[in-house]
């Protein structure tokens, strides 16, 4: 059996072709976008350091840290700080 083959007018052809010409213009555009991405990162605040961690580098005493926080002292501190963490 011999199949009759198809011929598409020049309208379908260019059509098909608009459509591979669209899809690659696209892939390229976001290849682009990811090139510029890594050419111009953005900046990121990157990962902060906890409250812990920077009263243990710096070796801050509790007096210091409940002045700085504005506390008379540090056991009126503790007592705020004990006192909210019971009220949950």
């Amino acid at each position: 059996m011999v199949e009759k083959r198809t011929i598409r007018s020049k309208e379908e052809r260019k059509i098909e072709l608009e459509k591979k010409l669209q899809y690659h213009k696209d892939c390229i555009e976001k290849l682009e976008k990811k090139l510029d991405a890594i050419n111009n990162p953005k900046k990121s605040s990157g990962r902060s350091k906890g409250l812990k961690r920077i009263l243990m580098d710096n070796k801050i005493s509790d007096e210091e840290m409940a002045c700085a926080l504005g506390f008379k002292s540090a056991s009126e501190m503790k007592e705020i700080l004990l006192h909210s963490v019971d009220k949950k």
